[in-house]
């Protein structure tokens, strides 16, 4: 029997192939979409999943408060803090340090290879679940100038197969310029892709205690470090978390300790990679909010594929119900004919479903290379999120779908009453057409959703391109310092005579010289106070060593003062003794102008410095962050940066200038470029994916609702055919009966604008919470996505409608 059902099912098929070819489209687009986006989706939630104790593993996280505001919510915080967490709680079963992440010179026989890297302590292997490939764990970061290279480096620096890894246990590496070699203790797999962490090498923490002193180990002052800890099993984390206000008292005193009062606080590892709004990042992270967004556009799309399904099934009833009320005449039951219709819609979304998954595999790599990340069915598979449970759960949900849009027209077709039918009554019949409607409602309701979102992401995007950032970073070439150049006397002298160099090339306007660039987060000076006044609490400052060029080549204004001079700076940085400010931080300090400013002195860690110059402020990094107060220090720097403004559109000949000259002053240095509007604007670069995608998908989905008006349309016109045919008659004309068949259509629109706008101005307004400076959300907004949704709706209903008006009157009437 069900043999047979899907055999007339077949039938039916190809019969009315065209009508099929417009389903299964609607459906494999859908599915397709559907597909493409859940890989994204699951790809994201997988993030340090692989991990063995991954559910128990927390970062800590410290945030700084001096008067009552927080001047930092970082995920860095102070050497000991760690040590003392697992010395003073029970919960804690161990805890792993890092510091000094960077990209590192890693030597090898005159060869320089980049790599990101960080110092590691003895425990890191312990905490997470990096497999080695050779080298024992417990021992790997134990000693001083100790390095873990990864499976790529080990082939890359040594040309090691894998069966030769074992022996690159015991050779050595230089490490940037430190003149003692890295001894290799183990080689590690590469850190997955769905990694929060993600480094090339390892190098022990011990020598940053050997290098930099003591304090890497017991510092309650110098916030510079990075804190994984590792719960025991049972352990509540946030009964754990409620201890901790006693555990900063108890250290710090308040802010006796450090000048802040310091609040610490436990962050999943499992949600660090989406939900880190924290400074000082060393991982890879992205928004939830997208994340989560992207699933509800999946989920809008399926669901508006099978509603269309639902709509253009019935909107072919009036041509299948002849056929069942002759099957019924012939003694086929109601349970029969809805197993007839249901086999219908199963070997129709069988189709659509491996369609969807050949359609799938060929856009695979165009999404993956827009997005950057490393998608594939596999992922849906038992890779990703929820191992093998997820294709499980997608099955069902795909088959409970499917049943259930099956399930209506099949139900719908099967109760035609066969007496009904052979009179010719059927047409006249209402039934269930609120049904229909309803689900027009809701697929409109999320197209105005989507066509708003779409837009407000737009438009912020848009802002924040096209917002002045207070400085100018068109044509500016920035050249990475020599990092391989030891600091030493003449420095100073061998930055400025480059600079010179540099200015001769006839394209380069001006050159200078910074110990970091825009974009970048900036280090920060805490406790800092006014000379002779009564502050009992310091203030925060961010700080950024520049040139006494900086200024000129980024055309930042200058409010009061003077720039600085050659001779403001020292290889000597503790003779370095004046500053200048952005207007935030002038404000900051009590001062009621610039002017009232320049000449004045603060003092930080009892070191006095003189303000000689107010600079108006900048964005220093994008604009979801606030302009925050910063100081600049004529202090040089090596492993800092060159900015060159050029005057020509001919980069790469000017490259090349530029790098025969770096060559020549900084001879076994790499020489690394970029452009200073690509880098800055990299900060956007999730916001402008997550925009482009949302935005095709959005569209996609918009225009698969469509198709369910153009069904609920082909439905009622093919209804009232007889009384288009009477009023053309009568004397209506083609533009009367247009509009007649097209009001209610738009007054379904109309509903779904009312319902739909304001539950997309409360998501539109979640996610541009993330932005300290974006637009306003305004009613014309709405209006232009309520009108999209509108002529969209129009040009629909009309196509048909025009159709139906056009259809000689004489011809309808005849067939009545």
């Amino acid at each position: 029997m069900i043999r047979n059902y899907f055999k007339i099912a077949l039938r039916n098929m190809w019969k009315s192939r065209t009508f099929s070819l417009v389903n299964l489209t609607g459906l494999a687009t859908g599915m397709t979409a559907c597909l493409l986006i859940l890989q994204y989706v699951n790809f994201e939630l997988s993030f340090d999943r692989f991990h063995k104790d991954g559910s128990r593993i927390y970062r800590i996280a410290n945030d700084r408060f001096q008067q009552g505001k927080l001047v930092q919510h970082g995920t860095i915080t102070y050497p000991a803090v760690g040590a003392a967490m697992a010395s003073d709680f029970n919960e804690v079963e161990g805890v792993t340090t890092l510091g000094n992440v960077g990209t590192f010179n890693l030597q090898k026989d005159r060869r320089i290879f980049q790599e990101k890297a960080i110092y590691a302590d003895a425990e890191f292997f312990s905490i997470f679940t990096f497999p080695l490939l050779a080298g024992d764990p417990r021992t790997a970061l134990r000693e001083p100038r100790s390095i873990v290279i990864s499976e790529s480096n080990a082939k890359k620096i040594f040309g090691a197969s894998p069966d030769a890894y074992a022996s690159l246990i015991g050779k050595t590496l230089k490490v940037d310029t430190d003149n003692e070699p890295y001894r290799v203790t183990a080689v590690m797999k590469d850190f997955p892709a769905a990694s929060h962490l993600e480094f090339g090498a390892l190098m022990s923490y011990e020598t940053l205690a050997k290098t930099w002193g003591e304090w890497v180990r017991n510092s309650w002052e110098n916030s510079d470090m990075w804190h994984y800890v590792k719960l025991r099993p049972g352990v509540d984390a946030a009964a754990l978390e409620r201890k901790l206000p006693a555990f900063s008292q108890r250290h710090f005193k308040g802010d006796k300790v450090s000048g802040s009062v310091e609040a610490f606080s436990l962050q999943p590892l499992l949600r660090a990679h989406l939900f880190s709004n924290y400074e000082y990042e060393i991982g890879k992270v992205n928004n939830g909010k997208a994340v989560w967004t992207m699933l509800i556009i999946a989920a809008f799309i399926l669901v508006i594929a099978w509603i269309n399904y639902i709509n253009l099934s019935t909107a072919r009833s009036l041509e299948r119900a002849r056929e069942v009320g002759v099957r019924k005449v012939a003694g086929a039951t109601s349970a029969q004919l809805t197993w007839q219709f249901m086999a219908e819609s199963i070997a129709l979304n069988l189709f659509a479903a491996v369609l969807a998954i050949v359609l799938t595999m060929l856009f695979q790599p165009t999404l993956n290379q827009l997005i950057g990340k490393p998608l594939s069915l596999s992922l849906l598979a038992g890779e990703g999120f929820g191992g093998y449970y997820l294709p499980a759960i997608l099955l069902a949900v795909f088959a409970a779908g499917i049943l259930l849009s099956g399930f209506y027209p099949a139900f719908a077709l099967s109760r035609f009453k066969a007496i009904q039918v052979l009179k010719g009554t059927f047409k006249r019949t209402s039934q269930g057409i609120w049904v229909r409607q309803s689900l027009v409602v809701f697929q409109y309701t999320a197209s105005i959703i989507l066509i708003v979102g779409t837009f407000i992401v737009f438009r912020q995007l848009k802002f924040m391109r096209e917002e002045k950032l207070g400085f100018v970073m068109d044509q500016v070439l920035v050249v990475r310092g020599p990092e391989l150049t030891s600091w030493d006397s003449t420095a100073i002298d061998r930055i400025n005579a480059f600079k010179t160099e540099l200015e001769r090339i006839p394209a380069v306007q001006q050159a200078s010289a910074s110990g970091n660039i825009f974009g970048n987060r900036l280090g920060r000076i805490f406790n800092i106070k006014r000379s002779g006044s009564n502050q009992e609490k310091g203030v925060t400052f961010s700080m950024m060593a520049v040139d006494p060029d900086f200024f000129e080549t980024y055309q930042i204004n200058r409010l009061a003062g003077r720039n600085f001079l050659p001779t403001d700076s020292n290889v000597d940085g503790a003779k370095v003794k004046n500053a200048i400010l952005n207007l935030t931080a002038v404000r900051l300090l009590g001062f009621r102008s610039a002017e009232e400013a320049i000449n004045q002195k603060y003092v930080v860690n009892g070191r006095e410095w003189e303000i000689v110059g107010v600079v108006s402020d900048f964005h220093q990094q994008s604009l979801k962050h606030a302009i925050e107060p910063i100081v600049f220090a004529p202090f040089y720097s090596m492993g800092g940066f060159f900015s060159m403004k050029m005057s020509a559109p001919e980069a790469d000949a000017t490259i090349r200038q530029v790098k025969a000259r770096y060559d020549s002053f900084f001879p076994g240095n790499n020489f690394n470029y970029f452009f200073m509007d690509q880098k800055f604007n990299e900060q956007y670069r999730d916001d402008r994916v997550f925009s482009q995608v949302s935005t095709f998908f959005s569209m996609l989905a918009v225009l698969i609702a469509s198709l369910g008006i153009f069904g609920l349309s082909s439905y009622t016109i093919a209804q009232r055919t007889r009384e288009i045919g009477v009023r053309k008659v009568l004397g209506a004309t083609v533009a009367s009966i247009v509009t007649m068949l097209s009001q209610d259509f738009i007054k379904l629109v109309l509903i779904a604008i009312v319902i739909g706008s304001p539950i997309a101005w409360y998501a539109t307004r979640l996610w541009l919470d993330d932005f300290a400076y974006k637009i306003a959300i305004e009613w014309w907004m709405f209006a232009v996505a309520g009108t999209v949704a509108i002529l969209l709706a129009f040009a629909t209903v009309s196509s048909q409608a025009i159709r139906a008006a056009l259809t000689n009157p004489a011809k309808t009437l005849k067939s009545e």
